[in-house]
């Protein structure tokens, strides 16, 4: 099976954004510093009755079954379609998600794509977790998907990572119930801390989703004069870190988060003007994460935006519970921001062509299982995790 895997799109290796944003008011442009229009990203229902509606749904949902073999089941390929499956897989593996698409029953007046992409894709989470089921066919998700997306309607290659901003930004819409029109105004005297807080809080009441609550983190944006030593903070969303990867063809995913959050400096036509100067002036600019997102979902940007090929450097990145601390990461000093590794996005081949495979760890007997299309492997090794081939890392804080 055929997968493209798409090469980039920002003008330095740090960017954040996809190949084209799925919402553009939803992603923040790392190298311009701005927003691209309104921030928006978040939460659909109320938190607190959310995780009671969830347990209880999936304790219903699971109830006299064999929890440990249900979830096993493979997703046949339509046509070039392993790029969704894999990522299907491996939303299908997000613990929270399951349990609220599990219990989920979407009204019979499904007024929007979203809300039939989330009413589809719920359908299919159902079928994929009962018992004795091994394979199902994604046609329906595809179809209502290929409407909201039309890049999608044929079955021509697609790269997994931009599949899954657009469809977490589908699932995200359908849910919102986030009230527009508010404007932000913080006090620049304010802590960093506290404005921070207010922003998030802002962005919350905008963007109110499940989604949200599961894989949206912030990110923290310092900027600094080198002529006058004026600061400039900033708080922006993130659904997932897309990582570089250094030169070396073997390298610790340490290295890659250094990458990403490494000061830079803007000189030349990159020179923003500063606020005290009130002049361009030569600044550099770094970041740190303000808040940690339930569900981490770290990109790996193995297709060079230079040239037109694919990095096969292996990344070797922490596969056993607890074992991911990114405390060093945070803008605060927090040594205790631990992550497991729940599920892999594995592209091998070339830009050219290639295929998608997922590896997830199942929420009841904890072992690895390789997805590919419709086949199922037998319990995996975890020495077997990390390869040249990962592409999206899917973890869970613990």
């Amino acid at each position: 099976t055929l997968a493209r895997s798409g090469t980039g799109s920002s003008s330095t290796a740090r960017s954040v954004l996809p190949p084209m944003t799925p919402t553009s008011s939803r992603y923040w442009d790392r190298d311009s510093g701005t927003s691209r229009s309104s921030i928006g990203t978040s939460s659909a229902l109320n938190s607190s009755s959310l995780k009671h509606n969830l347990d209880d749904g999936y304790k219903s949902a699971s109830s006299s079954r064999d929890e440990k073999s249900e979830g096993l089941c493979g997703l046949r390929n339509i046509g070039n379609t392993c790029f969704m499956n894999s990522v299907i897989q491996c939303l299908s593996h997000t613990q929270e998600l399951t349990r609220f698409l599990r219990s989920h029953h979407g009204s019979r007046s499904l007024s929007t794509k979203d809300q039939q992409i989330l009413h589809e894709f719920a359908k299919l989470i159902h079928e994929m977790w009962t018992s004795n089921v091994h394979t199902v066919t994604p046609m329906e998700l595809k179809r209502a998907f290929s409407t909201k997306h039309r890049m999608y309607s044929d079955y021509n290659q697609q790269d997994a990572q931009e599949f899954l901003r657009f469809f977490l930004d589908s699932l995200h819409s359908a849910l919102n119930s986030g009230v527009k029109g508010e404007t932000l105004n913080i006090d620049d005297n304010l802590s960093d801390n506290k404005k921070a807080d207010l922003t998030w809080e802002w962005y919350t009441r905008h963007e109110n989703s499940l989604v949200r609550d599961l894989f949206v983190g912030q990110l923290k944006s310092t900027l600094k004069c080198t002529t006058c030593g004026n600061t400039s903070v900033t708080f922006d969303p993130f659904w997932d870190l897309s990582v570089p990867l250094p030169s070396s063809s073997r390298c610790k995913l340490d290295a890659c988060l250094d990458l990403f959050i490494r000061e830079e400096v803007l000189d030349g036509d990159e020179m923003p003007t500063c606020a005290k100067c009130k002049t361009r002036r030569k600044c550099t600019k770094s970041f740190t994460i303000q808040r940690f997102p339930k569900y981490l979902v770290i990109h790996l940007k193995r297709f060079s935006e230079t040239r037109w090929s694919k990095l096969s450097n292996i990344v070797e990145f922490p596969t056993s519970d607890s074992e991911l601390n990114m405390g060093s990461y945070g803008a605060n000093s927090n040594s205790n921001v631990h992550y497991s590794l729940y599920a892999i996005s594995n592209h091998m081949g070339s830009t050219a062509g290639g295929h998608y495979v997922a590896l997830c760890k199942h929420p009841v007997s904890r072992k690895w299982h390789e997805f590919n299309d419709n086949i199922v492997s037998d319990a995996l090794s975890e020495n077997h995790l990390v390869s040249s081939s990962a592409y999206i890392l899917f973890y869970e804080r613990t």
